[in-house]
């Protein structure tokens, strides 16, 4: 059964030049089912605003994050392993690296929260660490 959720996601994103954090609250909705959930939400903030994001979470240490709109993407987030994924932009398809060092989640069909801290690299060369710290409440 799904839920009306508030889900805050705090974001962290660390290059080689810089560093920036972002916060933003959205509703959506979570659903658990035998082994895992998942969590549907339309991004607000700029840049993104529009487009659906899905987080799928199953079994230990595997998050599948889709977005659908103007930007695309299939991510898979596993701890200690390296996917590479497409993410299609206006401006053309980037195919990246995504290494998962930590993916901990404590969600169940009252909420909680999911940690995913990974790299990602583009043609094998880094471009970035992300820290996503989601936490998830009933409306």
């Amino acid at each position: 059964m799904k839920k009306k959720v508030v889900i805050n996601i705090a974001d962290t994103h660390s290059d080689a030049q810089d560093s920036y954090s972002s916060e933003l609250n959205v509703l959506g909705t979570l659903e658990c089912f035998e082994g895992g959930y998942e969590l549907i939400y339309e991004e607000t903030g700029e840049g993104l605003k529009g487009c659906v994001t899905t987080l799928q979470c199953e079994g230990d240490g595997v998050v599948t994050m889709t977005r659908e709109g103007e930007y695309t993407t299939q991510m898979i987030i596993e701890r200690e392993k390296r996917h590479l994924c497409h993410y299609m932009t206006p401006m053309g398809e980037i195919v990246m690296g995504v290494f998962a060092r930590k993916v901990e989640s404590d969600m169940s069909e009252n909420g909680g929260g999911l940690l995913l801290n990974y790299t990602i690299d583009i043609n094998a060369d880094f471009a970035a660490i992300n820290e996503l710290k989601i936490t998830v409440k009933p409306v």
